[in-house]
């Protein structure tokens, strides 16, 4: 099967969403298909080496929260390049640019059409406190809602990664059509514990200078709704009752000069540790500096970081969230907090009783194993073929236009 993926966000980017398309790629190759990636030009990128990477030239987006974004206008000029391609099935990851040029693209050349939902964007827009989208946040409200029921009503199928956005899309667009659950898999190998050398990370605990700490770590973006100012209240809090301990955050972003901000102004800029952004194939040894994994978003499809840090044998201790109830099993892999208060309590629970931690860790890894790359593309894979083959029985009707 020839299979194009189009997607906003893809390398040099890096996002869940990044991680969720290229793994998709990687699985689908490994089953024996032929896979393109649709996806705007970067900067960055002066020529593309990869010919199965497809890459339209686009606007930048000039917002600083999507930096790096490329919005692609034009779509009738890339047709002929598309068809080429001699695709037979779309799948897009995006309801923007990119997705409306799968959607034409898929209109002309009579293709079928399989969607992911991604982001919550109705949750981001309500939680949000910036100021310009708290006094638009109904016209953008109503925009995004205008889109994604044009998505779901136009599309074969919609993917969605866990039952909480399954309900949320269908309780606010009650619209038929055929929904699949199916959890984004990846290659978790390279973060489990064995497969990293533990010289390795004595090096590197010695030379960041964490070697007696008790460490928390947070991986990801740093942007606003992620909360990391929250994490970092937290652990200041936690810090004056328990001075040998450090928070250790890795990722980019927007909201990085905030963040640092709020670091000097606690004091507490030899302890809170900013290591910016950390390679991929880097990260499952970066993993094992934490002694306890912190997330406080609530702005989660399904929570990538989250499966890579159980892959890695690494509690979590992370903000209730409907969405996490299916990844987090609460005193077996990790625990959930609701308040500052609650944070506090359980991180000088791991930080005095190693035990506990060890408990966690003991469990974390195997609850993953359901999030394999190869399960994932093939639950993907019979979710096309039944798409093929309702496309086909449309276009066969003697009164389909």
């Amino acid at each position: 099967m020839k299979i194009g993926l189009f997607t906003d966000s893809y390398e040099p980017l890096i996002s869940g969403v990044v991680v969720s398309v290229k793994s998709l790629k990687l699985g689908l190759e490994a089953l024996g298909h032929e896979v393109y990636i649709i996806t705007p030009n970067s900067p960055q990128i002066k020529e593309e080496k990869d010919p199965h990477i497809i890459r339209i030239k686009g606007l930048p987006v000039p917002l600083k929260a999507l930096k790096g974004f490329r919005w692609v206008v034009s779509y009738k000029k890339y047709l002929p390049v598309l068809k080429d391609l001699h695709l037979d099935i779309i799948h897009l990851h995006t309801e923007f640019g990119i997705g409306s040029l799968g959607l034409y693209t898929a209109k002309e050349l009579n293709l079928p059409v399989v969607y992911t939902f991604h982001t919550m964007y109705i949750e981001f827009i309500e939680l949000n406190q910036n100021f310009w989208l708290k006094m638009w946040k109904k016209t953008i409200i109503k925009y995004f809602d205008k889109l994604l029921t044009k998505y779901i009503s136009t599309v074969k199928a919609v993917i969605v990664p866990t039952p909480k956005v399954l309900h949320f899309l269908q309780e606010r667009y009650p619209i038929e059509s055929n929904y699949h659950v199916i959890p984004t898999g990846f290659n978790l190998k390279p973060f489990y514990q064995e497969n990293i050398s533990s010289e390795d990370v004595s090096r590197l605990k010695e030379k960041l200078g964490l070697k007696d700490d008790f460490i928390c770590l947070y991986v990801g973006r740093l942007s606003e709704e992620k909360e990391i100012n929250y994490l970092i209240e937290g652990f200041a809090a936690f810090h004056l009752d328990h001075p040998p301990s450090k928070f250790v955050i890795i990722g980019d972003g927007p909201d990085k000069i905030n963040l640092v901000k709020q670091v000097k102004k606690l004091g507490l800029t030899d302890k809170i540790i900013f290591l910016g952004f950390v390679a991929y194939q880097e990260l499952g040894l970066y993993y094992q500096l934490g002694d306890v994994f912190l997330n406080a978003s609530l702005f989660e499809t399904q929570g990538l970081t989250y499966i890579e840090a159980l892959a890695a044998s690494l509690p979590l201790l992370v903000r209730y969230d409907p969405v996490l109830e299916g990844v987090i099993k609460e005193g077996e892999n990790g625990l959930f907090y609701r308040t500052k208060e609650e944070l506090i309590q359980k991180l000088t629970l791991l930080s005095q009783d190693p035990q506990e931690g060890q408990k966690l860790a003991l469990k974390a890894k195997e609850s993953v194993a359901i999030y394999s790359q190869e399960m994932f593309a093939q639950k993907i894979i019979q979710v096309y073929q039944q798409s093929l083959v309702n496309h086909q029985k449309e276009i066969s009707e003697p009164n389909n236009s």
